[in-house]
């Protein structure tokens, strides 16, 4: 039977603070005295995306006194798509999951914004740097518990786990066959949203679970994120392929976009967009 993580407060639950900004404080005008904006590009995005799309819109406004970016959140990714096709908003930020081909159907582009690896991640008292598939397997369907027989400490495994219809544990599935339809063992902990991921990954001794390398990077209490069949998550790997586990962000437009949407978008391949793109952890593709 599968559990709930249970939510940690406290220091570590830093990553979130901000997270209404979509729909709240990221969607407002700018403060009195600034130039206002003559146009208002409508943007929607999930809130897994919320630090992407927002280092984007600041650092537009830097450069942009007549046209503003609004974020708004809320909408589903299939609601977002349709917001799009028929007017209501302008550019759509989407993460794992689309069809680029289906967009184009609809008469959209999707423009790929950045990567960012899908890890499975350990606690810092975990000195194991790699599992092979199977490893993983059979960590996950509780068929080996301790971590001396990867090389580590003698200390028990806590296998965590997002759920199925995650992101993060639908690439895993993807990428580790064997995870496909495994049956989890008694001591696997399912995390329902990131931050509990993140909080539980920190706080458990000999921990490991899937997250994102951004969010390894954004630990407090220091994270390991282990390689897969001796190939790490470096950037040289996931930008080549060669890491078989990766998230990408996306913005998606109108196939004949206004003018001020081809602005915005040609910023976002710029040398500041990318740089924008790089200060939230993601990789930029240019």
């Amino acid at each position: 039977m599968m559990r709930s993580a249970r939510t940690r407060t406290g220091a570590l639950c830093l990553l979130l603070i901000g997270a209404s900004a979509f729909s709240s404080g990221a969607g407002q005008e700018r403060s009195p005295g600034s130039a206002s904006a003559e146009t208002v590009v409508r943007a929607e995005g999930p809130r897994e995306l919320l630090p992407l799309a927002s280092a984007l819109r600041n650092a537009w406004r830097e450069q942009s006194e007549d046209v503003e970016v609004s974020l708004g959140a809320g909408l589903s990714d299939r609601a977002r798509l349709d917001a799009l096709a028929n007017g209501a908003i302008d550019v759509a930020f989407v993460g794992h999951g689309l069809d680029p081909l289906g967009a184009a159907a609809r008469g959209m582009a999707a423009h790929k914004l950045g990567v960012t690896a899908v890890v499975f991640a350990v606690h810092a008292d975990v000195t194991t740097r790699d599992l092979k598939p199977a490893d993983l397997c059979d960590i996950y369907a509780g068929r080996v518990t301790t971590w001396d027989a990867y090389g580590g400490p003698s200390i028990p495994i806590q296998p965590l786990l997002r759920s199925e219809s995650e992101p993060d544990a639908e690439v895993a599935r993807a990428a580790i066959p064997c995870l496909q339809n495994l049956t989890l063992g008694p001591a696997v902990v399912v995390a329902r949203t990131t931050s509990d991921m993140w909080v539980a990954l920190q706080s458990t001794s000999g921990a490991i679970g899937l997250t994102t390398s951004v969010a390894v990077r954004q630990s407090i209490v220091a994270l390991r994120a282990v390689s897969i069949a001796s190939v790490p998550p470096t950037d040289l790997n996931v930008l080549s392929g060669r890491y078989p586990m990766v998230r990408p962000a996306w913005l998606v437009v109108p196939s004949s976009p206004s003018p001020p949407v081809l602005r915005f978008l040609a910023f976002t391949r710029s040398e500041r967009g990318a740089a924008a793109i790089a200060e939230t952890g993601f990789l930029p593709v240019r």
